[in-house]
């Protein structure tokens, strides 16, 4: 997209140690974990005119940590004073030369917070997972002086790599062009602006959160899925839909999804434990023209199910292979659901910090989504938050939606707590080319021949 300061475009994770972080273990596991995952050794360089990946060797690539005593300062000034530090930190990467890791550890009467930014371009989701897990590991064994041991790598970003350019050309992808040339092809309900806007920036952009109980939650992440054989997306995205289709008065939504990318698409290359940025992105569209309940789970579960290989292929057939005619349209909606970052992120010696991050993109990068959906099980809590664009809509208008949103979740989670039977759909026996209706005559035909 080549955002303006895209240099700046970062995550980031801040732990909290209340007994504090030892300096030393904490730049050596930092040092182990860099020499260990190729993709945090990695610098992006212009070449006639291309950008180009390029693998810094291990004796070059020396951490980026500072620690910062803040010491007798009380909370306010803690506070102000981290969130300064760490803007500072979040925009201070270097592309062309690295390090795509920076580190700054903040010492107070209260224990020590511990800033990780690593540029999104070498990292996701899944690579956090990682990277979590070997810190805690690596920490403790330099705690008892041993010699740092990650579990194996699988294989390096660059094997999927080139291993994505032969999948590029093979027919089981080429035969997908079709369904993302149909995607591209549907007309879907725009959405009623406030105001129309030239150009979104981040720095025009803000946020509502929803959030449920406890007790909801459970339920969502469990007993719900009982009634049809759903997953979690399949809920949160006929709750989206229904929100959507109440505002916008039409029945095709169009959302980009995101995947964790990390699929089983090229045989003999394991992807599970690497570190990098694998997320796949594709648009979706909801048909949500059915106005039964049980009828809305049943199609958007099917919507979803028949995405090949769960939309890992669009972009390597819009970006990767010429010969495909998939021209993707770009929704103005966006939804990601993170998952569960709780077990993640405290262990028996640190916790997420409560302190500011500080700003993880540039506030003059793009923003790309009218409406950015994101959701995660928070202190074992769902919490969805949704950007906006302060200059296009008001904030009453999206805390309107998210209340709708709110409302339509937990009306679908009472519906399935309370069904008792089981319904299946075509996607649960393999039956591609099987329509629902067709389905449901087949189960008509059984239960006569059974009576």
């Amino acid at each position: 997209k080549n955002f303006t300061n895209k240099h700046h475009w970062n995550q980031s994770v801040m732990l909290h140690a209340a007994k504090g972080f030892d300096p030393e273990r904490v730049e050596k596991t930092l040092q182990a974990l860099i020499e260990h995952h190729d993709a945090l050794r990695m610098v992006y360089r212009e070449e006639n005119g291309d950008i180009v990946q390029v693998y810094k060797p291990i004796g070059e690539s020396k951490v980026s940590f500072e620690i910062v005593d803040l010491y007798g300062s009380d909370e306010e000034m803690l506070r102000s004073q981290i969130k300064l530090l760490a803007n500072k930190l979040q925009s201070s990467l270097d592309l062309q030369n690295g390090p795509l890791l920076k580190a700054e550890q903040y010492r107070t009467e209260a224990g020590d917070h511990l800033l990780i930014a690593v540029h999104h371009l070498v990292v996701d989701g899944v690579s956090w997972r990682i990277l979590l897990e070997d810190f805690a590991s690596g920490y403790m064994q330099a705690e008892k002086e041993e010699s740092l041991v990650f579990p194996q790598k699988t294989n390096s970003f660059k094997d999927w790599a080139e291993e994505l350019a032969a999948f590029s050309q093979s027919a089981h992808l080429l035969q997908q062009a079709e369904y993302w040339s149909q995607i591209a092809a549907e007309q879907v309900s725009p959405l009623p602006k406030d105001c129309e806007t030239v150009q979104r920036i981040v720095k025009d952009t803000s946020s509502v959160l929803c959030e449920l109980t406890e007790e909801d939650t459970k339920h969502l992440l469990t007993d719900v899925h009982q009634p049809y054989g759903t997953e979690i997306n399949d809920i949160l995205l006929s709750a989206l839909g229904l929100t959507m289709k109440e505002w916008t008065k039409g029945a095709k939504i169009g959302i980009n999804l995101e995947g964790h990318g990390r699929e089983d698409i090229i045989p003999n290359v394991n992807i599970s434990r690497t570190v990098g940025w694998f997320t796949a992105q594709y648009p979706v569209v909801l048909d949500m023209s059915e106005a039964d309940v049980s009828a809305v789970i049943k199609t958007v579960k099917e919507n979803l199910r028949r995405i090949p290989d769960k939309g890992v292929g669009y972009g390597i057939l819009r970006y990767f292979t010429e010969t495909a005619e998939t021209k993707g349209f770009t929704p103005e909606i966006s939804f990601n659901y993170l998952g569960q970052f709780d077990s993640e992120v405290k262990t028996d010696f640190f916790e997420p910090s409560a302190f500011d991050m500080g700003r993880q993109v540039s506030e003059e990068s793009e923003a790309l989504y009218a409406l950015s959906f994101s959701g995660m099980i928070r202190n074992g809590r769902f919490v969805l938050s949704c950007s906006y664009n302060e200059k296009e809509f008001e904030r009453a208008t999206v805390e309107e939606q998210m209340e709708r949103f709110k409302e339509n979740l937990l009306m679908l989670i009472r519906h399935c707590t309370e069904k008792e039977d089981k319904e299946f759909t075509p996607s649960d026996f393999s039956a591609e080319d099987l329509e629902m209706d067709e389905m449901g005559d087949i189960f008509d035909m059984l239960e006569e021949n059974l009576k």
